[in-house]
């Protein structure tokens, strides 16, 4: 029996099979024909089998044992239908076609979805059905070969996939565009029934994903928006965290029964869930849900990866823009509201001796440039009081820091109480340089701050080693330096500021809420003379955060005949006195600490009363900029243009 020989696995498997029992009879009484084709399909290296007789019953090589999976070897020798029931519906048509007409079948890229593992797979091949004729010239069998070429489909589909969702990505109007186009397009390459993109956050002090956006098919319902450790399970949560690539399945015995109760309450058998690691740290998640089982192969995960990093990518990018379009802009108005704060520190600072004034603007522009320049090293966020204090007395030499004593705790000040009290330990300073503990070799100062509660700031200057009765006490006409002191603090911070006199030296204590609900009151003394002449009938009202230029604007508005309405921090405080009172006509500043006056811009319209928009941005050019329509002024503006464009209203 030549036909069988070999060394192979297979041929001697054929040798060894009991075929006395099998409906095909003992080897020696094999057909000629049948014995030609097996002795080329055992000595061909490309994977090759024979369906022989009207069951079709197989005998295969070794190239070809591999493709039943774990049916091999007991598919030798059994009828196709039963080793291929799973694909049967699609090669029992294929058989007969090549039975019945006697030529052979070429199938190209076919796919065979097979449960070779318990699992339905989707396979791919190319193989030839040739029919095999016996002595009489009847068919009475089909020789097979073909190979497996699923791994180059899934390539070159996730390819094309890949490209398309790259093109999204390119065209679409918004990052959100495309990622729904790219989650909706994974999912459908996938065959699954979701797909969501999540990112990392904290919920009660555990480390949860937050929904981004879910692509969901036809029937199925959205999953949770947040997932956390007790939801899915801690071991899974666990790998995550850990950057692993991790899939879950109702089969898997020992899967956790919180991420099995999780599967089941989402109605899926299958979850896979692929992570992006930034700086070392899980920040998103890719999940992917399948309604029924199937093998997750090495492309699939490629494929989610680089969605995942293209997705990661451009929100980065778009990220990175919006940060750089929103610092231009803060940069931009941060300027300009620097302006308008030397402006009205220009207009305000007023005396007989021209030197003097030169030296009072100097000193007050150069706290400005300190607290701006101690801002611009911290990014804006995080500057303490005590660095504050420093900056500002550096200027005086390393040796007076011996005359001083500080403590308090660490506090961080907001942009806003950074510039007020910057410009606070300016004049406290100034008058010490002057008049106080900085004017004489025998001066002390102690200041300290203290947290009374989270929400207050209590600090004390307290100078001792000078003179009580001086000018530094004088309770005479006030300067713009006792003024800002005063107004400031309670214009623009909402607290109160108090000097004591005695043996003791000279004392102030400043207190102000840290995150008062609502601003402390606005200015309600007149900053400078006021004419004699009877008030005006015209009222302003002005929303501006920044007390500093609120001074000046009610100062300059009453020196132009106008009538103080009232100063206003935020649109809360401006609404609240509205709903008692009108103005004839209001200034509004539109960027504020907290939002923007829209809402006081949005109740003046509907009860028509005009009013001029002050900000250090320009239109932006939509038809919808709420602040269209109205006169708009840009920071540091012209006094004079305010007053005509009020009158003019």
């Amino acid at each position: 029996m030549d036909f069988l020989a070999g060394e192979g696995e297979m041929a001697q498997r054929i040798r060894a099979f009991d075929w006395a029992s099998h409906p095909f009879g003992p080897p020696a009484d094999w057909p000629q024909s049948l014995r030609a084709a097996l002795s080329i399909c055992l000595n061909s290296a490309f994977p090759t089998a024979i369906y022989w007789g009207p069951e079709l019953r197989l005998l295969y090589n070794d190239a070809w044992a591999p493709i039943p999976g774990p049916r091999h070897p007991a598919a030798l020798g059994q009828p196709a239908r039963e080793v291929w029931s799973d694909i049967w519906h699609i090669i029992d048509p294929q058989f007969a076609q090549v039975i019945e007409q006697g030529q052979g079948l070429f199938a190209q890229e076919q796919m065979l979805p097979m449960r070779r593992h318990g699992i339905e797979e989707e396979t791919w091949w190319n193989y030839s059905f040739t029919p095999l004729r016996d002595a009489d010239g009847g068919i009475t069998g089909v020789f097979n070969s073909g190979s497996e070429i699923t791994e180059n489909v899934i390539q070159r589909r996730n390819a094309e996939f890949l490209v398309a969702a790259n093109n999204a990505f390119r065209t679409a109007p918004s990052p959100d565009q495309a990622l729904r186009f790219s989650l909706a397009k994974l999912g459908e390459l996938l065959g699954a029934c979701r797909v969501g993109l999540r990112e990392r956050t904290q919920i009660e002090g555990q480390v949860a994903f937050a929904m981004i956006h879910e692509w969901c098919a036809e029937g199925t319902p959205p999953s949770a928006e947040i997932a956390m450790p007790s939801q899915v399970g801690v071991s899974l949560q666990e790998k995550i965290l850990s950057g692993e690539v991790t899939a879950a399945a109702l089969s898997d015995a020992d899967l956790e029964p919180a991420s099995r109760e999780y599967l089941e309450r989402v109605g899926v058998v299958q979850g896979l869930g692929v992570p992006w690691v930034e700086n070392g740290e899980v920040t998103s998640v890719i999940g992917v849900q399948w309604h029924k089982e199937r093998v997750i192969s090495a492309f699939d995960i490629s494929a989610i990866e680089r969605v995942l990093e293209t997705t990661m990518g451009w929100i980065e990018r778009e990220r990175g823009r919006e940060r750089e379009r929103v610092m231009a802009s803060e940069i931009d108005h941060r300027a300009r509201n620097l302006l308008a704060v030397v402006q009205s520190v220009t207009r305000m600072t007023t005396g007989d001796d021209l030197a003097q004034v030169k030296a009072d603007l100097e000193g007050r522009f150069a706290a400005l440039s300190r607290v701006h320049g101690l801002l611009g090293q911290k990014r804006w966020v995080n500057v303490t009081f005590q660095e504050l204090a420093e900056e500002e007395l550096a200027p005086f030499g390393p040796d007076v820091f011996d005359r001083i004593e500080m403590s308090g705790p660490q506090v961080a000040l907001s942009p806003t109480e950074a510039q007020v009290l910057a410009m606070v330990l300016h004049e406290l300073t100034t008058n010490a340089l002057k008049h106080g503990f900085l004017s004489t070799s025998d001066g002390r100062l102690a200041l300290s701050w203290a947290l009374p509660d989270t929400s207050r700031l209590d600090v004390c200057w307290h100078e001792t080693g000078v003179p009580t009765n001086g000018p530094a006490v004088s309770d005479g006409q006030e300067g713009y330096g006792s003024v800002l002191l005063h107004e400031v603090v309670k214009g623009q911070l909402g607290g109160e500021m108090r000097r004591e006199v005695g043996p003791g030296g000279i004392r102030f204590d400043l207190s102000y809420p840290r995150q008062a609900d609502t601003p402390g009151p606005s200015p309600s003394e007149v900053l400078r003379p006021s004419p004699e002449a009877p008030a005006p009938a015209r009222s302003v009202m002005i929303v501006e955060d920044d007390v500093i230029i609120a001074m000046d604007l009610a100062a300059t508005l009453e020196e132009g005949g106008f009538a103080r309405f009232g100063e206003f921090r935020d649109s809360q405080s401006a609404l609240a006195r509205l709903e008692s009172e009108r103005p004839d006509l209001a200034v509004l500043d539109w960027t504020l600490a907290e939002g923007t006056s829209e809402p006081v811009a949005a109740w003046l319209r509907e009860n028509g009363i005009p009013f001029v928009v002050v900000s250090g941005q320009e239109l932006s050019g939509a038809e919808d900029d709420p602040r269209r329509g109205a006169p708009l002024l840009i920071k540091p503006i012209s006094y004079t243009a305010l007053l005509s464009t009020l009158d003019r209203l």
